[in-house]
């Protein structure tokens, strides 16, 4: 295309462009955007204040509490704590002194509660009929437990005096046995001892049990320190003679219980029914 002049017009490409003079902003804008402007500057510079306060707030100030690291040192661990035997880490102390000296176990750890004859593998929930207590060596016996009976049960005073003493010859075995293990630190106990001696059973004080020759058996080697063969050992559990053959060595078998004078009357002992003296428990 030419103009009247001659020139021709080359078409160009004009770019649209908007200019804040073309649009003047509002009265007032400029200030409003200004404050916004402050206050996000404040805040970020309040912001930032506080956490420099807070960093050497945190620096200055002594931590409080036990430190653990990841590397498993621990730090900040009050002066008394290690000293004393109680706590985390005095406990930790005391599982390394350990190591060194195993005899301190049961100083705070305690003992094995099966070693004490409980039985943890039970599945009865009660135990007093075969744990008589850490510190005892036999069940509570039926009576020992402490029961309110009444008066007129309680006829012991009254007719003690007058039963006769028990002829302890007349006796079977399994009465002897039975006194012998029911009644341990009384008369009765050394009293049964005694004349199960005269029968020829002897207590074997390692191994706990009575034991006789055995009549079919018999010994087979005898010497000045032991003999060997053929035994019956009762066994109090199971309630039995149980046939057994065993070396023995006499220094293992108790010697023959000493009797109360009271218990010699007409060269054989008898317990008085009435009798409250209590012996030293042998053999058991």
């Amino acid at each position: 295309m030419r103009t009247s002049d001659g020139n021709s017009l080359s078409t160009q490409n004009v770019e649209f462009r908007i200019q804040n003079e073309d649009f003047p902003a509002l009265p007032g804008a400029n200030h409003l955007e200004n404050r916004q402007t402050h206050a996000r500057t404040t805040n970020n510079v309040d912001a930032l204040a506080s956490e420099t306060r807070y960093a050497e707030r945190s620096n200055t100030e002594p931590k409080t509490g036990i430190q653990t690291f990841p590397d498993g040192t621990v730090k900040n661990i009050p002066a008394g704590m290690l000293s004393d035997q109680f706590g985390m880490a005095g406990l930790l102390t005391f599982l390394r002194a350990i190591e060194t000296d195993p005899a301190i176990v049961a100083l705070a750890l305690g003992h094995d509660l099966t070693t004490l004859g409980l039985n943890l593998n039970s599945t009865e929930r009660n135990i007093y009929a075969t744990f008589g207590g850490p510190w005892a060596d036999y069940p509570c016996r039926i009576q020992d437990l402490e029961a309110k009976v009444p008066d007129e049960y309680l006829t012991n005073a009254s007719i003690r005096d007058k039963l006769p003493n028990i002829k302890l010859s007349k006796l079977s075995e399994d009465v002897l046995f039975y006194l012998f293990y029911n009644c341990p630190g009384e008369v009765y106990q050394v009293a049964a001892a005694s004349e199960l001696y005269s029968r020829d059973w002897r207590f074997h004080k390692s191994q706990r049990v009575w034991l006789t020759r055995s009549q079919y058996g018999g010994v087979k080697e005898q010497t000045s320190t032991y003999e060997k063969g053929s035994y019956n050992v009762f066994d109090p559990v199971q309630w039995r003679k149980i046939p057994r053959d065993m070396t023995l060595e006499y220094k293992e078998l108790e010697e023959r219980p000493k009797l109360p004078q009271s218990l010699q009357q007409s060269g054989q002992p008898q317990v008085a029914q009435s009798s409250s003296t209590t012996a030293s428990q042998n053999g058991s």
